[in-house]
């Protein structure tokens, strides 16, 4: 089957379209004042429809989108529109960020320079790729029915792999904050974590989810009833009818400006409110955009169960406050909690200060971005990524009587040493299985193919440390260590795979995929671990050269000598 192109894109809005826009908003009518517990005040709408037609320049926002490669693609009968950022770093780690109703790609703009370009070299970088929901923006309208949430969370794990993207990591705010989980769930083999600003789990019924919460949750769900009761009825209607109130949204920009501006809060500056309807009215998005809440209303059942992912909550005052006890129902894998006070505002409920955490608050979201999966590189996708590089040097080799860069080993017991030790790691922590050779007196003989006898060894080391808490302080190793914490082990595993995959690739005359972003984040383990094994899993440590890359450093401190040749 044909994969649809990606196809370069650009805004250009006619002319005659911001010409319509203007004349609409110039002879809009007005409906009489009323007070604010009626809905949103003509104030308001009065303010940012003056700064929409005197302030707003489309044609400047219009630039600042096409300063960023855009595409469009067709994915599942819809053509979906996405900002492609690539960091100029190698190591860098790609992210698909989703924004939610009424945001877009908009929310997002302000990280795009910090996360792909960070100014320390400490920092992690990060691939960006940004799609406008279907149905919003430049991916609208649309017009097939079923954009809900799971739907969308393929659409978006097919795009990260026509983008070539084996291993990425899912951020997301509102209606985000429900896609990026479902990607984990869709593809929990290639999503690294998963970052969000709301965890949306609600009481489940069970009297015994209510007991003994906290001040705190009782005061979060004190705002979710509050909220319920006197601002949800977009939602209802979204939900019931959204065809029926589209007429209003297509005819009429002050229309779409103020039922938008019930969910952008008082505080937010009309720059950014303003950019995000006027991108729903000059795509003619405002009625499919809504149909997003009928959809999932609808939704028919998809699989259930926790998430497993790796996942994250960075939690801003004022927006909603998600509650632990009920999210860890939904989310097998919470990995870090943090909540942010970053408002000036006072704060009465309406004001819904923090939801807009990538605009907002953007020097601090991205810092919690960049903790997050730093953490998460460290740990699993790390040992993903040596077994990888194992599994690549096997792949190539066509002489197993090699000589290898352990001495008085070839190529076949390199191997055979390499699986072993996966099968202690495994061992230690399930107690259970474990080689029965000594991989410390490898025979050199095989009786399966190389990849028949390694994968079941990557499987069960794999495995084991799935059943591992990442806050683990104490996880079971075959060291003479003993019991390390989690992040250590698992890079003690992931050390192991990948130095004996540079064993066999330069054995065997093969490029190595012990890359620099690799050795860099193995080299930490290895000051931790490697002194006590000198002299029975590592030599002495070699000199460095001031020349050394990180997979150099790496080799030398481990007692190998990087241009090592047989």
């Amino acid at each position: 089957m044909t994969v649809p192109a990606l196809r370069p894109f650009r805004v250009e809005i006619p002319q005659a379209a911001l010409a319509d826009l203007e004349n609409r908003l110039r002879g809009a009518l007005w409906p009489d004042e009323l007070p604010a517990e009626y809905g949103v005040t003509n104030e308001r709408v009065r303010a940012l429809a003056e700064y929409w037609l005197e302030k707003f320049d489309w044609r400047a926002f219009e630039a600042r989108l096409n300063a960023y490669p855009q595409f469009v693609t067709e994915i599942d009968g819809e053509d979906i529109h996405f900002l492609h950022v690539r960091s100029s770093r190698e190591d860098a780690t790609p992210l698909v960020l989703t924004h939610g109703w009424p945001g877009s790609i908009v929310e997002y703009l302000d990280v795009i320079g910090p996360l792909t370009e960070p100014a320390s070299a400490d920092e992690p970088a990060f691939h960006l790729v940004i799609p406008s929901l279907p149905g919003f923006g430049f991916s609208g309208p649309t017009r097939s029915a079923g954009w809900d949430t799971h739907r969308t969370a393929a659409a978006w794990a097919e795009l990260m792999s026509r983008l070539g993207y084996e291993k990425y990591g899912a951020v997301g705010n509102d209606g985000g904050s429900m896609i990026s989980p479902e990607i984990g769930r869709l593809a929990p083999e290639k999503v690294v974590g998963v970052h969000v600003t709301q965890l949306f789990s609600f009481p489940s019924g069970d009297p015994a989810e209510m007991a003994d919460l906290s001040e705190a949750d009782q005061a979060a769900l004190a705002h979710l009833q509050w909220f319920s009761e006197n601002m949800f009825s977009f939602n209802i209607l979204h939900s019931q009818q959204p065809h029926t109130l589209a007429f209003a949204l297509t005819d009429s920009p002050l229309g779409l400006l103020a039922w938008n501006a019930q969910l952008f809060g008082e505080h937010l500056d009309p720059e950014f409110v303003v950019a995000n309807v006027a991108l729903y009215w000059l795509t003619r998005t405002g009625g499919s955009s809504i149909r997003f809440y009928y959809e999932n209303a609808r939704a028919t059942a998809h699989p259930e169960g926790p998430t497993t992912v790796p996942t994250a909550l960075a939690m801003f005052k004022g927006d909603f406050q998600s509650i632990r006890r009920f999210a860890e129902r939904d989310h097998a894998n919470i990995v870090s909690w943090n909540s942010y006070d970053v408002t000036a505002t006072g704060g009465g409920p309406r004001d819904a200060a923090g939801h807009y955490a990538a605009h907002e608050a953007t020097e601090v979201l991205v810092a919690d971005i960049r903790k997050f999966f730093a953490g998460v590189q460290a740990g699993w996708p790390l040992l993903e990524s040596a077994h990888e590089a194992l599994r690549a040097a096997i792949a190539g080799v066509t002489d197993w009587s090699a000589p290898t860069p352990c001495a008085e080993w070839n190529v076949t017991q390199v191997l055979q040493h390499a699986a072993g030790d996966q099968l202690g790691y495994a061992a230690a922590i399930t107690g259970t299985g474990g080689p029965d050779f000594n991989p410390f007196a490898p025979s050199g003989s095989l009786s399966v193919t190389a990849s028949e006898f390694l994968e079941p060894t990557l499987a069960a080391a794999s495995a084991a440390f799935a059943t591992v808490s990442r806050n683990a302080e104490a996880v079971p190793t075959p060291l003479p260590q003993g019991a390390l914490p989690a992040p250590v082990a698992v890079g003690a595993a992931a050390l192991d795979a990948a130095v004996h995959a540079w064993d066999i690739a330069v054995a065997t005359g093969q490029k190595s995929r012990l890359t620099p972003a690799l050795a860099a984040q193995l080299l930490p383990v290895a000051h931790q671990l490697a002194e006590p094994l000198r002299g029975f899993a590592y030599a002495p440590a070699l000199n460095p050269s001031p020349a050394d890359d990180a997979v150099a450093t790496l080799l030398r401190y481990l007692g190998r000598n990087p241009e090592w040749t047989a």
